[in-house]
């Protein structure tokens, strides 16, 4: 499964180098640093293009047999969903959460985006997320400047690695 294609040139590379087989690409909002690449992952694969609105609706997806849940999870666009692995606990946020921070509220919604988070927050505390960016560095330096003695910040920065 490849979520937000986007960067399909290395998502081919990747499925081959692991022989692997593309069978399911998804987006989590319609941008288009997320969506870019759909067109060459379809051409080169023969994988499923399920439309999004309709998995928001079912709220999943089989994978090999295997749910993904699908959440509809709006605050950084309307139509972003959320895609989660229970089993392996994993969860795809694509832009809905930017690691070390939120995203954009696009939407304009920020009572739905309030929602969204508070939601995400209610899953396991061992949920491993992957978010849509890398912006930590960022984050975090904001983060100093509005608690400049949080230690945790600190600890954070000095363990990270992307």
């Amino acid at each position: 499964m490849a979520v937000d294609g986007g960067a399909a040139e290395e998502i081919l590379s990747f499925v081959r180098h692991q022989g692997l087989t593309l069978t399911l690409v998804v987006n989590t909002h319609m941008h288009a640093d997320h969506t870019g690449g759909n067109r060459k992952l379809l051409s080169a694969s023969r994988a499923e293009f399920p439309d999004t609105e309709n998995l928001r609706k079912k709220g999943s997806v089989l994978l090999e047999g295997s749910p993904i849940a699908v959440y509809h999870t709006p605050g950084h666009t309307e139509d972003s969903v959320t895609f989660h692995l229970k089993m392996e606990k994993i969860l795809l946020t694509g832009d809905t959460l930017f690691n070390g921070t939120v995203g954009n509220c696009f939407s304009g919604d920020l009572k739905a985006f309030y929602r969204t988070v508070k939601h995400l927050l209610s899953l396991p505390a061992d949920t491993l997320v992957y978010a849509g960016h890398d912006y930590v560095k960022d984050a975090m330096t904001a983060a100093r400047r509005i608690e400049p003695g949080n230690p945790d910040i600190d600890r954070f920065l000095s363990g990270y690695s992307p």
